[in-house]
Parts: C-alpha cells; structure tokens; sequence
C-alpha cells in the first residue's frame, strides 16, 4: 500500500499542476469579454444578428444615414465590443451618420455578445470572417450598398485580411494595426488580465500546445500586399505603446504605398489620455482628434464613395 500511495501521490503531484496549465486559456481569454455599454438614446443603433461561414453566431449594431453613400463596418480591437467607450465608436458612428455613412459594428467572435470561434487568437484571420458575414448581411438587407471597413488593431488586421479577400470592401480604414500578433496580443492580454507576463505567456503555450490552437501565423504585413493599390488609409496613433510607428509605416508600404496618417502624440496631462489608464493613446486617434479625424477620414471615404449612392 506504501508504493500504491507513493505512487498516487505522484500522479496527483503531477496532474494537477497540468490541469491548472490546461484551464489557464479559459481564464484568460475570459479576460477579452466585456459588458456592452448601451447605446446613448439619441443613437437609433438596432441589434441585428448574423452567422458567419464557419457557424460562429454574431452580434452587431446597424444604423442607417438618411442619404447612405455606403455602410463602414466598424471592428472593434482585442478585448473590445461595439460600444467602445475608449475609442469613443458611438461617437464615430454619429459623426459618420453625419456624412452620410452608414454604420454596422460588430462583436467580434469571442467579444461582446458574438459566440466564440474554434480559436481564441488567430491575428484577424478568423475574425475577418466575422467582417464578411457583416457584408453578407448588408448586401441582403440592402442590395447595391457600397461597403467600407474600418477597424482598430485586431479589428483592423481582420479588415485588412476581409478587404483584400472580398471585393465588395472597396475601402479600407485602418487604425493601429500590428505588422504582426506578437508581441501585441500577449502585451495586450496581459493589459486585459492584469496578470503577470510570466502567467500570461504559459496561457498563450497552453493555448497553442495543450488546447491545439497552435501559434499565429497570419501577419497583416504580408496580407497588406494583397490589396494591390486598393483604397487604404492607415492611422498610427502617435506615442503608442502596443503598436510602433514602424509597423504603420511597414503595412503603409506594403499596401502600395497607401495612405498613411501619424497622429500627434498627446500631451501626458491631456484628460483624455490620462482616463484611458494603460492604454494611452492606442486606438483612440478619433477620441483626441475628433474633427481632423472625421475631416480626414470623410475626405477618404468620399474620394471613393461620393459619386455613387446606395
């Protein structure tokens, strides 16, 4: 009995340490769900629901301009939702209401209210999905709609990847866009988990070895070359932590030289700054910039978009 016990307190001493490895993902994916803040009641946003491809159930807002040139689909970043309080996205949708743009933002699989996908974390590839489900559901609400997508960091890379695989995207705006998902998604999991790094990165290797998910391969700087020239504006955030000014620069030139505009750094005692904690001024060039952005990207959009109404 001595051995049997000896023994059985290995396998315990053993197992249990694997399990914990093993139930760290749920914990800290958990960490990318957030509540969805409501709508302000002069927004007349309506849930809409939609399936994508591969079976994923999504969520989203849909608002209609008075006189639509287009729909943008807005793709929140990682750890985000529709409502955004952050990158202030109710505050977008009203001001591209106000140019007459259309606007349907999404959860993203695994955020918000939107199901989650096979994996957790695949750069944008999988949640590019989640962009052309929302096209599908344009096109079937409004036949002949013009389509532009607009996205923040994950949400960004997945419009990127959207754009250049389907052709009914026929501008792209991108916000703060990694050149690749490492070291931003483990930096940003650690920023959503408040764990340590340490823990951080034995979720993402339990992830990819014990629940099979792998590594990420999709790098949006090699997806950028497949926009060929089409209409794209990439927004860098200056002063940001997550996302360096060199990864801006390199999807920009990757694109076909697409446009590419740097943001001033705010100052370190700016109000808006300082409410965004950790994040600083990732992702929120419209929240610090708000008329020169909405000039910027109207103009953008317009220059596609203003001839031709849906």
């Amino acid at each position: 009995m001595g051995r049997l016990a000896a023994a059985a307190a290995l396998v315990l001493a053993v197992a249990l340490p694997l399990g914990a490895v093993a139930a760290l993902p749920g914990f800290l994916f958990a960490s990318l769900r957030s509540p969805v803040v409501p709508p302000p009641a002069d927004l007349p946003v309506k849930p809409v629901y939609f399936k994508a491809r591969d079976g994923v159930d999504l969520v989203a807002w849909s608002v209609e301009a008075e006189a639509p040139k287009a729909t943008v689909i807005i793709a929140h970043g990682l750890g985000a939702n529709r409502g955004d309080s952050l990158a202030d996205l109710y505050g977008l949708t009203r001001d591209l209401l106000g140019r007459n743009y259309s606007v349907l933002a999404l959860d993203l699989r695994g955020h918000g209210q939107s199901a989650a996908g096979a994996r957790h974390l695949s750069g944008g590839l999988d949640e590019a999905l989640d962009l052309i489900a929302a096209a599908d559901f344009v096109a079937a609400q409004a036949p002949g709609r013009r389509i532009a997508a607009l996205g923040i960091d994950l949400g960004g890379a997945a419009a990127l990847a959207a754009t250049a695989a389907d052709s009914r995207f026929e501008a792209l705006v991108a916000m703060d866009v990694f050149a690749a998902p490492d070291p931003f998604e483990t930096e940003a999991l650690r920023l959503r988990s408040q764990w340590p790094a340490a823990l951080v990165d034995l979720g993402l290797w339990s992830a990819r070895h014990v629940w099979g998910e792998g590594p990420g391969m999709f790098r949006p700087a090699d997806v950028a070359r497949l926009l060929a020239g089409r209409p794209a504006l990439f927004i860098q955030s200056g002063g940001d932590r997550l996302v360096p000014l060199a990864d801006g620069q390199a999807l920009a030139r990757a694109a076909g030289d697409a446009a590419l505009w740097v943001t001033p750094a705010p100052a370190i005692d700016n109000p808006i700054l300082l409410a965004g904690g950790v994040w600083g001024s990732h992702g929120r060039a419209y929240a610090l910039f708000r008329e020169e952005w909405v000039e910027t990207v109207a103009a953008f959009l317009d220059r596609r978009f203003a001839t031709m109404f849906g």
